[in-house]
């Protein structure tokens, strides 16, 4: 019996002793564990933290733009937290070969580990937009106005009904809304439009034209206006052109013609048409002078393939003039198709004669930026009301050299 008893005192004991034994062990990999968390996240903190900083360096320096130089990043560590980050740039390009981009890579240190962030930026377009304004001049949003993208007002938002009825709901922004001067009610102030996505106020975002990009990107290929206007009719990946009404016809493919994607008309009236299937940019500008500059739409400009149906759509128009862009009204058809981003740097779009000429609509797939809003129709019997569809591409793709905000937007950010 006695013996029996020693064995399980024995046997006990070794128990005890290996269950310590691995509650020692357990404790010390939950301390470890614990600290492996703890510095991780320091670790992490650490890299965004950089992220963030080289990002904010960015944006107030806008590397490239407005004559600031490129920035290199911050090749020495930087101490922060027990730890060092350093931050890399590169150049990088485009899907389609363009330069431009910035990728920044910020890499911490902690003890004997690294972690890294990367962040790729763009410059940030106009064509972002799907409504942009200058100024809202005797022109107003009414509750049956929809607009589906990102809009920004460069003064103050203006809704109401013109007509002077009592308002029950107001006009629709599906997408995020930004103006400078906040929104001013016609009647009933009491009825506001519906912000989807949100609006914020104080937020200015003047128009911008870098004629010098868009005449270099052009090339030797630049149409003078001094020797006529120019008739351009997109035929996919070619284009027809006369210098004027009756002039002889040129067809060339638009990898001819603008290898950079980008058609330039200087001091001269730009005449346009046709369908496309490739990326392109046609301008209007004004180099000097009071005239020319000037964009009329003749007929449909439409897309190949729909890229609302085609994911593989690679078509991108964009359509630029330093002054006004206009529906003409010589079609044979009332209703008028545009796919495209259109901008107007001192003007705005208008339809010819949208007082009197026979009632139609204007379907647009892509954006209407300007320094004015005008009117398109009488608002019953005459003139086009507009149907304005965001293009979902613009969010982070853009025409080639469309005209750009002066600065940048985060594309991506990997961890």
């Amino acid at each position: 019996m006695g013996r029996q008893a020693l064995l399980m005192v024995i046997g006990y004991s070794l128990i005890f002793l290996m269950s310590g034994a691995m509650m020692s062990n357990s404790t010390v990999d939950a301390f470890k564990n614990a600290m492996d968390y703890y510095e991780g996240n320091i670790l992490r903190d650490i890299a965004i933290s950089g992220a963030n900083m080289g990002a904010n360096y960015i944006y107030v320096n806008r590397p490239l733009m407005n004559s600031n130089p490129w920035w290199s990043g911050w090749t020495t560590p930087i101490k922060l937290n027990g730890g060092t980050f350093t931050v890399a740039m590169d150049s990088v390009q485009d899907m389609y070969g363009n330069w431009g981009r910035i990728r920044m890579l910020a890499t911490a240190h902690y003890g004997d580990s690294t972690y890294s962030v990367t962040v790729l930026f763009h410059p940030s377009q106009f064509s972002k937009f799907c409504m942009y304004a200058g100024a809202m001049p005797g022109v107003f949003f009414e509750p049956s106005d929809s607009i589906f993208g990102p809009a920004h007002i460069e003064s103050t938002l203006n809704y109401g009904n013109p007509g002077g009825g009592t308002m029950t709901y107001g006009a629709y922004f599906g997408g995020r809304v930004t103006t400078k001067n906040g929104i001013a009610a016609l009647t009933n102030p009491a009825v506001l439009p519906t912000f989807a996505q949100g609006r914020q106020d104080g937020v200015t975002v003047p128009l911008a034209l870098n004629t010098t990009q868009l005449v270099a990107q052009a090339g030797a290929n630049i149409f003078n206006g001094s020797a006529g206007d120019l008739w351009l009719t997109l035929k996919n990946d070619s284009v027809s052109y006369k210098r004027s009404a009756a002039g002889p016809v040129t067809t060339k493919a638009i990898a001819q013609i603008a290898p950079n994607g980008v058609i330039a008309l200087d001091k001269g009236t730009l005449y346009l048409q046709g369908q496309l299937s490739t990326r392109l940019t046609v301008a209007s500008l004004r180099s000097s002078g009071s005239t020319g500059g000037t964009v009329i739409i003749k007929d449909n400009i439409t897309y190949k393939t729909d890229p609302r149906v085609d994911p593989l759509c690679r078509a991108m128009l964009g359509v630029v003039g330093y002054g006004s862009i206009s529906i003409d009204t010589t079609a044979s058809h009332n209703n008028f198709t545009v796919q495209g981003s259109l901008y107007s740097q001192t003007d705005g779009i208008q339809v010819v004669n949208y007082n009197s000429r026979p009632r139609g609509n204007l379907y647009v797939l892509g954006g209407w930026i300007g320094q004015t809003i005008y009117a398109t129709s009488n608002g019953t019997t005459a003139g086009l009301p507009i149907n304005l569809t965001y293009d979902e591409r613009f969010r982070v793709d853009a025409p080639p050299y469309f005209p750009g905000t002066n600065g940048y937007e985060i594309l991506a950010w990997y961890e």
